[in-house]
């Protein structure tokens, strides 16, 4: 059990310390469950949204990252 709250520790600490992640995992599993809603009311619930909620999940995750690095560049140089 010690071990289970030591490894909980250590993800929640992973979490706090990359805030993208966690905005971009809360967003993706948000669209995901309103995908899955908005199927089942409607009845057409299709593989291929949920392949592209992921892959629009990823590119903005990867975007959101470069602009982060080229942010902290950018002020590196100017500081010079």
């Amino acid at each position: 059990m010690l071990s289970l709250h030591s490894n909980k520790e250590t993800f929640i600490g992973a979490l706090k310390a990359n805030k993208n992640m966690v905005t971009y995992l809360s967003t993706t599993v948000a669209l995901l469950v309103i995908l899955i809603m908005h199927g089942l009311i409607q009845g057409n619930l299709k593989p291929e949204y949920f392949m592209y909620a992921f892959i629009v999940s990823i590119a903005f995750y990867i975007w959101a990252v470069v602009d982060q690095k080229y942010r902290q560049q950018k002020h590196s140089n100017s500081t010079e």
